[in-house]
């Protein structure tokens, strides 16, 4: 990539950044008087991009961020107040802005008169003279010309800050026409009162030359702007000053907001440190390549901890202390490493007001959107995944979930509806909910629907969570209509694929009348966790440490044999479902000797249920890096992927929440139980498992 690539590249990514700003604070305008920092905000996102795309001479990208920057600056100086239609129209002119960089981006021209209709309201509101030739015509602006200009330049000491130098714009003004160049020490102090840092200097400047454009004139002074004094007058005497007054105006306004002239140098100074960014941009690449040498260092580390803590001598006890000091340092590697990686999920949340407030207006609802934990931080692969499934869940909500303001007020709702979209940390685990306060799901039309398509037969008896469960089914839907929005149900089953590929599930609780809860678990990070290892049978397994409540050698007059072969335990009250793992994993226990005795190691879902997991043997807790088995191989049930472990072999990560709803083969987990009298006991009497 040659530097000028790396340059565009560079200024598309900041217009990401400065885009998804411009999404966050548009839709928070409203008609009458809006907050000053919110209008800045925005004027200086079009600024910008205008700024860079001048720069790149992505020429019609530049001329429409011109038209929409001269609208939103006479907004923020009040010149124009927002009126019924125009928080709106910023928004759509937002949209434009986007497609416009997308389409540079990727260079290609943009559709034909896609920006005509928007610019053509600007310059309605803003009074500027329409453009005959629609968007396509790459005139300046400002096509009046005349025999030269009088510049009058005074730099603030922010713009010597950000390293533009005064001598440069000269240099740049000097090719345009014949310059002459005063300069102004009015302001210059005694030498032992001089700031070095201060900027005293100004300058008077006549630039004469035929066709020179004040348009050009101004993109010399373009990346200084709001850094500076500057007045640009016509040097005709015929020329009409009340023409350029508004311009020179809006100039001198742009100034305080900043820096203002008055403000002592050390403001000037706060101000400046302030806008220093305190941030690199790294490939994403480069960092998965760093994640990855962790991961193999981490490796290599076990691998050589494996091989030493063997040797039992005293001599060697130098050696383990030594490799126990790597191993944490290794450690404090990985997290900062991982570290690097994760992100706040406001990158993500902060997409949806947009979303809501659209199709509030489209479906004629009244809808508020609350955001809870958008500090919770998690991996950056994981956060680009969820927008799509986040996007088609709140679309569920508010179409078919959400009842119109008339329902609402007939069931003795409050006419606005609310989607709650929120973020927590749980069990090493994330958990992110998309609720809502609507009608929630109705399990007799639920139910129906699945027998009307053939999911399940009409004399099955399910569970609450089983028929909610079915709209996770591919192409079910209780809509009674199709509606260019979405369906609930319709898209879930894509849904549930997509975050099962993050390792995720994804789940829904409801109460009729009442509203419904997708609830979606994720892990984390995608590359390392602490677990525990467990010998079964000979083999070994690594549980996710962060599921381990408590491992047990359970009394035999605590297990019971329920009468469809499985096994349930009872400790301090709590009735919990044995899984044997030799079982689940279809291992041969042939030729293995049993254990005299083993172990229950009680886990917990994510939603909280707990389960105990028959193990022979616990052999202590490691750090492992996680490597995709579907990727490499295919999904397999009750497994969430591969670690190689320090003895080299490649070992199965169990998957919890896919242990407890497997259909485990049912057989005597080698537990000692009760005779059967005292086992239909407690199948009838005991607690539901």
């Amino acid at each position: 990539m040659n530097e000028l690539e790396q340059f565009k590249q560079t200024f598309f990514e900041e217009c990401d950044e400065l885009l998804q700003r411009f999404e966050e604070v548009a839709v928070t305008l409203v008609a009458g008087a809006n907050d000053a920092e919110v209008l800045d905000d925005i004027f200086r996102t079009v600024h910008s991009i205008k700024a860079g795309a001048g720069a790149f001479k992505f020429q019609r990208l530049a001329t429409y961020c011109h038209e929409f920057e001269n609208y939103m600056d006479l907004v923020r100086g009040g010149k124009l107040q927002l009126v019924e239609g125009d928080p709106d129209l910023v928004v759509q002119a937002g949209d434009i802005l986007q497609d416009l960089v997308n389409a540079a981006r990727v260079g290609v021209e943009a559709e034909a008169a896609l920006e005509d209709d928007i610019l053509e309201i600007l310059r309605n509101k803003t009074g500027a003279p329409q453009s005959q030739g629609g968007s396509d015509d790459t005139a300046e602006v400002s096509a009046v010309t005349t025999s030269g200009f009088s510049i009058k330049f005074r730099p603030h000491r922010a713009m010597y800050e950000t390293a533009n130098e005064p001598q440069l714009l000269l240099h740049a003004l000097a090719s345009l026409g014949e310059m002459t160049v005063s300069t102004d020490l009015q302001a210059l102090p005694d030498l032992i009162k001089l700031d070095p840092l201060e900027g005293y200097l100004a300058w008077s400047i006549e630039l004469r030359g035929e066709g020179i454009a004040e348009d050009s004139v101004r993109e010399v002074f373009e990346f200084v702007d709001g850094d500076c004094d500057l007045e640009i007058s016509a040097l005709d005497a015929g020329v009409d000053e009340a023409d350029s007054a508004p311009v020179e105006s809006q100039a001198a306004e742009i100034e305080p907001a900043i820096v203002p002239g008055n403000a002592p140098a050390a403001d000037a100074k706060t101000v400046a440190a302030a806008t220093q960014s305190t941030s690199i941009r790294v490939d994403l690449e480069r960092i998965d390549r760093l994640v990855d040498m962790v991961g193999e260092l981490v490796i290599a580390q076990a691998m050589a901890l494996d091989s030493l803590s063997e040797l039992v001598d005293i001599r060697h006890v130098n050696q383990l202390q030594a490799l126990e000091d790597l191993t944490m340092r290794t450690r404090q590697l990985q997290e900062g490493v991982m570290a690097v990686r994760m992100q706040p999920l406001k990158a993500l949340f902060s997409r949806f007001p947009r979303v809501v407030r659209d199709l509030s207006k489209k479906l004629e609802k009244n809808v508020r959107l609350e955001l809870e934990g958008e500090a919770t931080e998690v991996d950056k692969t994981i956060i680009e995944e969820l927008s799509d499934p986040l996007t088609h869940m709140i679309r569920n909500c508010m179409d078919h979930g959400l009842e119109t303001p008339v329902e609402r007020t007939e069931s003795g709702k409050p006419e606005q509806g609310v989607v709650k979209l929120s973020a927590e940390h749980r069990n090493g685990r994330i958990l992110i909910r998309v609720a809502d306060d609507g009608r929630g799901l109705s399990l007799t039309k639920v139910r129906q629907k699945a027998i009307d398509n053939g999911l399940i037969d009409e004399s099955a008896e399910l569970s609450k969570e089983e028929i909610e469960a079915l709209i996770f089914m591919p192409g079910f839907s209780t809509a009674s209509e199709i509606s260019d929005v979405s369906g609930r149900g319709v898209g879930m089953d894509v849904v549930r694929r997509n975050i099962q590929k993050l390792g995720g599930r994804v789940t829904v609780e409801s109460d009729e009348g009442k509203g419904s809860t997708f609830t979606l678990a994720l892990p984390l990070t995608l590359a390392v966790l602490d677990g525990m290892l467990i010998s079964v049978a000979g083999e070994r397994f690594v549980v996710p440490l962060s599921t381990i409540v408590e491992t047990v050698c359970p009394d035999p007059s605590a297990i019971r044999q329920l009468p469809d072969g499985g096994s349930v335990m009872s400790i301090r009250g709590e009735t919990i479902r044995l899984i044997d793992v030799c079982g689940a994993m279809s291992i041969d226990r042939s030729g293995q000797p049993e254990p005299l005795r083993k172990l229950a190691v009680i886990v917990e879902t994510e939603f909280g249920r707990r389960i105990g997991l028959v193990v022979d043997e616990l052999l202590g807790q490691q750090q492992v890096v996680i490597k995709s088995l579907e990727a490499n191989y295919r999904n397999i049930p009750g497994v969430a992927g591969t670690a190689i472990l320090g003895d080299g072999r490649v070992r199965l990560i169990l998957d919890i929440d896919g242990l407890s709803s497997m259909d485990v083969p049912r057989h005597d987990a080698g537990l000692q139980t009760k005779s059967p009298s005292d086992t239909n006991r407690v199948a009838s009497g005991g607690q539901s498992v």
